[in-house]
């Protein structure tokens, strides 16, 4: 999901930026800064301060929601269980004559 924000920049900057949009992709200035922080986020250049937690981020569904996806992923787990698994071991290595 994406949502929209307003930034002021330096002159400067702005032309850069624009530029860049216009070699990277096709003059979408959006799709230049997201790609810009994502690559700075997942390099982890981040100010120490910075908060790196997710907490807060996510919204959950109800009790009665999470009860009904509860019981769903325990019967895909206990399915899971009851296939057959083949399994092999090796025998162990004998030691070396020397």
């Amino acid at each position: 999901m994406r949502l929209a924000i307003s930034i002021t920049l330096h002159r400067d900057n702005l032309v850069w930026l624009k530029g860049q949009a216009a070699a990277r992709t096709g003059g979408n200035v959006s799709e230049v800064v997201n790609a810009l922080v994502h690559e700075a986020r997942t390099a982890g250049r981040t100010h120490p301060a910075a908060i790196r937690s997710v907490a807060g981020t996510i919204d959950l569904p109800d009790e009665e929601a999470l009860a009904e996806a509860d019981g769903h992923v325990r019967a895909l787990f206990e399915r899971s269980l009851a296939r057959p698994m083949l399994v092999r071991e090796t025998a162990p290595k004998r030691p070396k004559r020397g």
